[in-house]
């Protein structure tokens, strides 16, 4: 009997231990997460760099100023710009740290290290040149004809301007030669200054009040700079209506205007006959 107990008892244990083997084997594939070893060199500091962060200000604006000086064959009541605007810059550094695997530890604002440009404005100044893009006040617009008093008309009702151009007293000769009806010079109508505008020159006359012949009051209209007029002084401006009993332009009640510069045009020779290049 005690035989019997002994072989029982010893299978007990058997089982007892192939038990846990059993269950130690099944925990064989199980994966336990690694952690990462950390270094204490890696929170260090190992070198430093600087870095500039730009960004733009306010947009430039424009600024006029009255002539303080009358450049060569200017006048004080021609503005050009004479200096370009330029948006200014602010410039904001920081101080980079890095670890011996080249990692950012920080990014530190420089105190007292900031960087400003400011912004330059784009600036008009008069007693300038006629060129491109200048502008003026005309002090006042006023009309004239073909045959006005004093000026050379034939007994068609033609005659000729100070640039060579022939206009009559219901037509103006275009480049082609060709006598088109009407008081405009190549689609544009024709102005007389003083000599501070070239002669050709080709402007825009904005902010005005004359009507008639195509010409609406505030709509700004194109003309060219073909004659000159001994009254004509300073900044005023002669309209050509054709002819002085041409009552079908008026310049209204506000005789000023501003006037932009358009272009600069040379006078040409065709076929024997001045024109200009436009």
């Amino acid at each position: 009997m005690k035989k019997y107990k002994m072989i029982i008892l010893v299978m007990v244990m058997v089982t007892i231990i192939s038990g846990c083997a059993v269950s130690a084997d099944a925990n064989i594939d199980v994966t336990y997460p690694v952690l990462n070893e950390v270094s204490e060199q890696d929170e260090e500091p190992y070198r430093f760099d600087t870095e500039t962060v730009y960004s733009d200000l306010e947009e430039p604006g424009v600024e006029e100023r009255e002539a303080s000086s009358v450049v060569s064959g200017g006048a004080s009541w021609i503005y050009a710009k004479t200096q370009d605007g330029i948006t200014g810059t602010k410039a904001i550094k920081y101080k980079l740290t890095y670890n011996k695997k080249d990692e950012l530890l920080s990014r530190i604002e420089i105190p007292n290290a900031t960087e400003i440009t400011d912004t330059t404005p784009t600036l008009y100044e008069g007693g300038q040149r006629a060129q491109a893009g200048a502008y003026y006040s005309a002090s006042r617009i006023t009309r004239y004809g073909v045959d006005c008093n004093g000026c050379n008309v034939n007994e068609e009702g033609k005659g000729g301007t100070s640039s060579g151009v022939g206009v009559g007293v219901d037509s103006v000769r275009q480049r082609d030669g060709s006598w088109q009806e009407g008081i405009t010079y190549q689609g544009y109508y024709i102005i007389a200054t003083s000599s501070s505008i070239p002669l050709c020159s080709i402007v825009e006359v904005s902010d005005h009040t004359v009507s008639g012949k195509g010409i609406t009051p505030g709509v700004p209209f194109k003309a060219i700079v073909l004659d000159r007029g001994g009254a004509i002084q300073g900044s005023k401006m002669d309209l050509f209506i054709g002819s002085e009993s041409n009552m079908g332009v008026s310049q209204g009640r506000n005789q000023a205007a501003e006037v932009t510069i358009i272009s600069l045009n040379s006078r040409v020779k065709d076929n024997g006959v001045w024109n200009c290049g436009v």
